[in-house]
């Protein structure tokens, strides 16, 4: 089951560009867990050019860098179809954590 997990991320159109299992090689259940240092902070989600989650603000990280699985969920097993990217665009005015767990089906 791959993960992704950053943290500290900036303001960026697309916080998951290049990095491995953004491609997603067959259907999948997504998962995405998020906390933001500062209220007003954003996430968005798309499985390519579908929205799955839009300006969604995370809750205050629990403590410093940490995104909490128990408490931070912002999507549960969003079903995606093989053959299209993610993509995450953030808008923090100090940084967003997240934890994207992909389960290949």
């Amino acid at each position: 089951m791959p993960t992704i997990k950053i943290v500290n991320q900036g303001t960026s159109s697309d916080a998951i560009n290049g990095l491995r299992f953004v491609k997603l090689a067959g259907p999948a259940l997504v998962s995405c867990w998020a906390s933001g240092v500062t209220a007003g902070d954003t996430i968005s989600m798309l499985f390519g050019d579908r929205s799955v989650m839009n300006l969604v603000q995370p809750n205050i990280e629990s403590s410093a860098d940490v995104t909490d699985v128990g408490r931070d969920q912002v999507l549960w097993a969003e079903p995606a179809p093989g053959g299209v990217d993610m993509s995450l665009p953030v808008t923090a005015s100090t940084a967003v954590n997240f934890i994207i767990n992909v389960d290949e089906l």
